[in-house]
């Protein structure tokens, strides 16, 4: 421990001293460029030196004077008060960058660095500060006071009002500024810009109530660069209703905001507060739909409605089911869930309307609130919803349950061996809240029916396979990753237990680790349950086995092929290639041939039948009894379920 702290120090001063290095190389480079007029250059080499150390303060000074001199006045200005920050106390420093600031527009800046130096020590500077800002200040007195008699004469000139509250701003008076901006925002409400200056200038007049306001009312309007300007700007909570009220009386033509506000007084059982907000909304925007339908069922709901409130809620709610259609239809989920929402609280026992509204949680990934409304829709008195529906939770339910438990069989024939195998696995999987991770236990069944051609285990244990078998249960405990485009991982630790290997009538367990990666994709009607039309489907693992003498296989399946119309059955060519890391001859072959798979009527969906024939060649040379080249028949069942 002492040693790799040691050789740590050595590497931490060692870096210490190139980079010392190279600043000093850099800023070597840069002066002399300087020397030479080589102005361009300087700009790179003081640019490189910057970015080793930038503490280097005299050196950004320079920089910022070479800026200067190329005619970058504003982003010299901006180095000149990076290094004033390193040095609040530099009377001269802040002087000069005062007058940058006046030039370069910054002058209400400009104002506070020449009235903080009226007080400066130094004799020179303050005098000259004094003066600066005195003469500064008569000429924009004057300017605001011709501005203020255009005011009095044109009220009704935006522009006008826009040009004092700039004037205003410059003299730091923040709240008459923000006052004049909205006024200029009432004259001309199409230019929401005003909106951003209203929240700067309340920002530094520290209100920041009607800045969060103006914020908010320029986020929820158009153009969209400016609702994007105004979000980066906002707190990240959500706004508080009377910042919504605030906002209304800031923009009162901005339709989203009211919509919002009313919806928000909804969520927290404001109702008659809601009414009289979208009562105010339909004033100014009578076709907004939405805000007809929620108007409707308020009114239905409240036992003062009568038969005209009642008709208007009927009429309410055919608007919502037009709205959630339309926008199911374009894929608006998001818009359509609010819809099916409403229309769910307002008749709870509209089976239709449930099963809907379960599969557009679905879409948007919200599982839990699907699979609750599944499970009230597969018990509708409609066989066709009931069915559907059901279906559907038995398809999700597994998934979300915390335990959840798969099983897959696959016994089949092959001619190659004139053997029958079988591979299985059931799986416990345990659901952690929290994490992504998976644990889970495993029980493996790899195997055969007869022993002539499974594994030939040597004196150390490890299997020289001679066929498509291990002769071997694997119970294990292991951990996966959720499946994610198509991918995911896992890897486990456990025994196995080698049935037809006995040792005085003892059967022998060995460990056994496993690991891999596994990606699995498919286009078209690669679904036996789909309705028919042309597919392609693969899949790629890369496995790791301890008992394979610590190696790592691949193995690559893919079928394209056709799935016949109104019915369960596929046509289609094997391609695949199994390889590995040490280059074992027997695990080095690729195969292709025609394949067939179906399912019976009256067969689960969860089980269907194959068979394969298929023509293979060895890739690598290796037993001389063994043809590099074969053909094989496959025919066998897969059967899965999960619960």
């Amino acid at each position: 421990m002492i040693f790799k702290l040691f050789i740590l120090a050595i590497l931490g001063y060692h870096a210490c001293l190139l980079g010392q290095e190279l600043k000093r190389g850099f800023l070597d480079v840069a002066y002399q460029h300087l020397k030479d007029f080589r102005l361009a250059e300087a700009r790179v080499a003081f640019e490189a030196a910057l970015q080793v150390n930038p503490e280097l303060m005299n050196a950004r000074l320079d920089y910022a004077y070479l800026l200067l001199r190329m005619g970058e006045t504003e982003q010299g200005r901006n180095e000149i008060k990076r290094v004033l920050l390193a040095r609040p106390g530099d009377e001269g420093l802040s002087l000069e960058y005062a007058y940058l600031a006046y030039e370069t527009g910054k002058k209400a800046e400009a104002f506070e660095v020449f009235l903080r130096l009226k007080l400066a020590k130094n004799d020179g500077i303050r005098r000259q500060a004094t003066e600066t800002w005195e003469r500064l200040d008569r000429d924009l007195k004057a300017s605001i006071a011709r501005w203020s008699e255009a005011v009095q004469k044109t009220p009704d000139s935006y522009s006008v009002h826009e040009e004092l509250a700039r004037l205003l701003e410059e003299h730091n008076d923040w709240v008459g500024a923000a006052a004049e901006y909205r006024l200029a925002f009432g004259l001309k409400p199409d230019k929401r810009r005003f909106l951003l200056e209203i929240a700067r200038v309340e920002g530094e007049a520290l209100r920041l109530d009607y800045a969060h306001a103006a914020l908010l009312a320029a986020s929820r309007g158009t153009p969209p660069m400016i609702a994007e300007e105004a979000r980066e700007f906002l707190p990240q909570r959500y706004p508080y209703v009377y910042e919504f009220q605030m906002a209304v009386q800031m923009d009162p033509l901005n339709v989203a905001v009211r919509r919002e506000l009313g919806f928000l007084l909804l969520k927290m059982g404001r109702e008659k507060e809601a009414i009289e907000v979208f009562d105010a909304l339909l004033k100014l925007a009578p076709d907004d739909a939405l805000s007809v339908a929620q108007l409707a069922f308020l009114r239905v709901s409240r036992p003062a409605g009568g038969g005209p409130a009642r008709a208007a809620g009927e009429s309410g709610l055919t608007a919502v089911q037009d709205l959630a259609t339309r926008s199911l239809e374009k894929g608006y989920l998001k818009d359509a869930l609010k819809y099916l929402e409403q229309l769910h609280e307002s008749n709870p026992e509209d089976a239709a309307t449930t099963l809907r509204l379960a599969w557009t949680y679905n879409m948007l990934k919200l599982d839990h609130e699907a699979v609750r409304y599944f499970d009230v829709a597969r018990r509708s008195p409609d066989h066709r919803i009931a069915s559907e529906a059901d279906q559907a939770y038995r398809n999700l339910r597994p998934s979300l349950a915390p335990v959840r438990t798969t099983t897959w069989m696959l016994p089949f024939y092959s001619s190659r061996w004139n053997e029958v195998f079988a591979y299985g696995q059931a799986k416990m999987e345990f659901r952690v809240p929290k994490i992504s991770l998976r644990p889970y236990l495993s029980s493996r069944l790899i195997g055969d029916l007869g022993r002539s051609n499974g594994l030939r285990f040597g004196p150390t244990g490890q299997g020289t396979p001679q066929a498509l078998s291990e002769s071997a249960l694997v119970l294990a405990a292991g951990v996966s990753t959720p499946r994610k485009h198509g991918l995911m991982a896992w890897g486990e630790a456990g025994g196995s237990w080698q049935y037809f290997s006995q040792k005085n009538h003892t059967a022998a367990i060995r460990s056994d680790y496993r690991g891999g990666v596994n990606f699995a994709k498919a286009l078209g009607a690669a679904n036996l349950s789909s309705e028919g039309g042309w597919f392609a489907m693969s899949t790629v693992d890369a496995v790791y086995l301890s008992r394979f003498d610590n190696n790592t296989l691949f193995y690559g399946q893919n079928r394209i092929g056709y799935h016949a119309p109104s019915a369960p059955l596929q046509f289609y060519i094997n391609l695949n290639l199994t390889t590995d890391l040490k280059r074992m001859d027997w695990a080095n072959y690729y195969e292709f041939g025609p394949g067939v798979r179906w399912r019976a009527p009256g067969m689960p969906k969860a089980l269907y039948l194959f068979t394969d024939f298929v023509y293979g060649r060895h890739m690598l040379r290796g037993d001389g009894s063994r043809s590099r080249r074969f053909t094989d028949l496959r025919a066998g069942v897969w059967y899965a379920f999960s619960y």
